[in-house]
């Protein structure tokens, strides 16, 4: 996965760097250096985040594993709650010290559930992590930007026609229309910087959640079943008990 990231932050810098090299004028290269500099920096906080965010949970299911062929038993909580570090990763690490004092004051009652790692993560809190409502927003700014430095080539290029006579006028409908080919370059150049971040960004996102849950599950099934299947067990046992109890009364 590192490897697969870096290979596209070496694209987008190949590709921001061709759209500024090949820019037929100084104010288009201008607008397309702006989106390049956008694009880089949704990279940074957009896809290299969520791929540091799918390697640590990549990392906390190793983390599980690794505990239980340690202790050989069924146990892993304890142990597991004793590192501070399973994601190697800050923020997640975070959330699973705050996770791990609920379990703390849960478990202080035996008759009450623990509560689920599911709470702590799940596809809204790691979008708030990631501040996934503000890179989402990159690929619709780079496409306005284009934009906006078309209607800048634009009034330039209708600024620049003059009719003081017919030579004049003819000389000025090819400067305008030499200025519009200029103009829609950073259109142009919005739309594919658009595609190409919206695409990888949302397969990484993917493989994020797709990670995400992986461990979810894996803790459900390791360390600290769901709250419905405690809730389950709970009543099972609640029932066991009663159906003692009425044994012993009958005899």
């Amino acid at each position: 996965m590192k490897r697969t990231t870096l290979i596209v932050g070496f694209f987008f810098v190949i590709i921001c760097g061709l759209m500024i090299v090949f820019s037929p004028d100084s104010l288009s290269m201008i607008f397309v250096i702006v989106q390049s500099l956008l694009m880089l920096l949704g990279y940074v906080f957009g896809i290299y985040r969520v791929s540091r965010f799918s390697n640590g949970f990549n990392i906390g299911r190793q983390t599980i594993k690794h505990t239980q062929d340690e202790i050989q038993s069924d146990e892993v909580w304890i142990p597991l709650s004793r590192n501070e570090s399973i994601f190697q990763n800050d923020a997640l690490d975070k959330d699973f010290d705050e996770y791990r004092k609920l379990v703390a004051k849960r478990k202080a009652n035996p008759n009450a559930t623990l509560p689920d790692i599911e709470n702590v993560f799940n596809e809204d809190s790691i979008s708030i992590k990631i501040w996934r409502g503000a890179i989402n927003q990159i690929p619709e700014t780079l496409t306005s930007i284009g934009i906006l430095g078309t209607f800048v080539g634009l009034i330039i290029g209708v600024g620049s026609i003059g009719f003081s006579s017919v030579a004049a006028a003819v000389t000025s409908l090819k400067t305008l229309i030499d200025g519009i080919e200029i103009a829609f370059y950073t259109s142009i150049v919005g739309i594919i910087l658009s595609i190409c971040f919206n695409l990888i960004y949302k397969f990484f996102w993917n493989i994020l959640i797709k990670d995400m849950y992986l461990f979810v599950d894996d803790f459900h099934k390791n360390v600290i079943p769901s709250e419905e299947e405690q809730m389950r067990e709970l009543q099972s046992k609640y029932y066991l008990t009663m159906l003692r109890q009425c044994e012993e009364h009958n005899e």
